[in-house]
């Protein structure tokens, strides 16, 4: 329970509360209402477990298609974005119904029917919110975090589902394939790593935030967070900082994670002195995602997470073994 913040704890607290002392047979666990309270001040109750749910966002469909639960509409940027599916989606939302956020999105969450709606960040809609709220319980964001937890996703909808045990071994199981994989790398262990994104003409942002979701994910790996990052992130306050390209030497470290916006981009900063010069460009330690790849990352899912970790490989062998 470490992982959990404390506003998240209150909420899985009463939940579980709630729905234990609610029980008095296995029948009426299946139907007993769930009562969330969120860290933001509201109170969402469910009624019954749901069986037409809305997922506003790609965190919140993959964790309910890992409980085998196929939303009946969701919303996924990239998607919109690049015309893609995420491939750890697969073909399970073929199904579903794509929501655009440039139409009319109560519109199109009402038609859908639903008995809930997850909709993160979505809060900022206000007057739709609202619409939002009227039709089906509504949950925004479950934590004071820019991204929530996937672990603390996974539990909650493990409570509202009804499937507890469910959550738990989903859970173990990504953290199983994570330890695999740092069993397969023990070099990993000590070593410094950079995450980025290269993105408009000149920029590049830089992860500094060791309490992010991601920084977590490399830290399950025995990385390390490069110091540089780290002090860069404290002396501007932003957990993700902006660099030029010429000031891409602050990316050295054992292992660099990066995506970049376009290939003229990357084919840029690649060709930079400073770049060639980067310790994980001298090993081969560098992996360079696509932006959806990259995404499982930032938005961290159950099933993103070994898909993405499985495109690194190459780069985690070569900073593993580098000397």
């Amino acid at each position: 329970m470490t992982r959990l913040k404390s506003s998240l704890v209150l909420i899985i607290v009463a939940v579980v509360a709630l729905v234990i002392g609610g029980c008095s047979s296995p029948d009426d666990a299946d139907a007993a209402p769930v009562k969330i309270n969120l860290p933001d001040g509201r109170t969402v109750d469910i009624p019954d477990t749901p069986t037409r749910i809305v997922t506003l966002g790609g965190q919140w469909t993959d964790v309910a298609l890992s409980f085998g639960v196929t939303p009946v509409g969701y919303y996924d940027a990239q998607e919109v974005q690049t015309g893609k599916k995420a491939p750890w989606f697969g073909d399970k939302l073929n199904d579903s119904v794509l929501v655009n956020p440039n139409d009319d999105v109560v519109g199109s969450v009402a038609k859908l029917e639903p008995d809930l709606i997850l909709a993160p960040g979505f809060a900022s809609m206000a007057e739709g919110f609202d619409k939002l709220e009227a039709m089906a319980p509504t949950i925004d964001k479950i934590s004071g975090q820019q991204v929530d937890p996937w672990q603390d996703m996974v539990t909650l909808m493990g409570t509202i589902l009804h499937q507890p045990e469910k959550a738990k071994e989903i859970i173990g199981g990504v953290d199983a394939k994570i330890k695999a994989l740092a069993d397969e790398f023990p070099g990993l262990k000590g070593k410094t790593y950079s995450f980025a994104y290269l993105y408009g003409s000149d920029q590049i942002s830089v992860l500094g935030d060791e309490s992010d979701g991601s920084a977590k994910l490399f830290s399950q790996l025995g990385l390390k967070m490069s110091p540089t990052a780290i002090r860069e992130s404290t002396k501007t306050g932003q957990p993700r900082f902006q660099i030029s390209t010429e000031n891409v030497n602050l990316l050295d470290s054992d292992l660099l994670v990066a995506a970049s916006q376009t290939p003229k981009l990357q084919e840029r900063v690649e060709g930079l002195p400073g770049y060639k010069n980067l310790t994980s460009v001298k090993t081969g330690a560098v992996a360079m995602l696509s932006t959806l790849e990259i995404t499982g990352l930032n938005e961290p899912s159950p099933n993103s997470i070994p898909y993405a970790f499985d495109h690194m490989k190459p780069a985690l062998q070569a900073a593993s073994d580098a000397k």
